[in-house]
């Protein structure tokens, strides 16, 4: 659902990389090229709980189409500031936000990143907090999504700062 909120009056943290042929860097500057929309989505957590909420933040799937995506794009990572980074089908990915806005409360109020993807098809521990890029891969059958991944980034499953904001 369209929303008339404006995302430029809030922190935004830091710019967040879309790859493609017309690549983006979405900043301050640039936040406001784009239309916002507001989902209730529910987030799966890893420990089978569950949340529903309202997010707002820019869909996916235009952020795709500004970068000019080639259309032959099977996967997309999603990278944190941390660089915690996960694949995901393209099919899956364009049906989330880029969300800066949790419940009406923007989500660097209460946590130390600003940002989240979230999307109805997609696990929990697949919607990543503090995106810091989004890149696009063109995968043969043959190949294996989750070699693209880094799950792992400090040698833990969950970094501290993960487990404390987890939802």
């Amino acid at each position: 659902m369209a929303s008339d909120c404006s995302l430029a009056s809030i922190d935004l943290g830091p710019p967040v990389h879309i790859s493609g042929n017309n690549p983006i860097e979405l900043t301050e500057e640039t936040i406001d090229d784009f239309s916002v929309d507001t989902r209730s989505i529910t987030v799966v957590c890893a420990s089978g709980d569950s949340h529903t909420n309202e997010w707002t933040g820019i869909p996916i799937v235009e952020l795709i189409d500004s970068a000019e995506v080639p259309l032959e794009t099977t996967h997309v990572t999603v990278e944190s500031t941390d660089e915690y980074r996960v694949a995901v089908p393209i099919r899956e990915a364009i049906e989330g936000l880029l969300a800066f806005v949790k419940s009406g409360v923007p989500i660097a109020e209460h946590h130390p990143y600003a940002n989240r993807f979230v999307s109805p098809v997609v696990e929990g521990a697949r919607d990543i907090k503090g995106v810091s890029k989004i890149d696009y891969w063109i995968l043969n059958p043959e190949d294996h999504p989750e070699s693209l991944e880094n799950i792992f980034p400090d040698g833990e499953r969950f970094p501290a700062n993960r487990m404390l904001y987890d939802e």
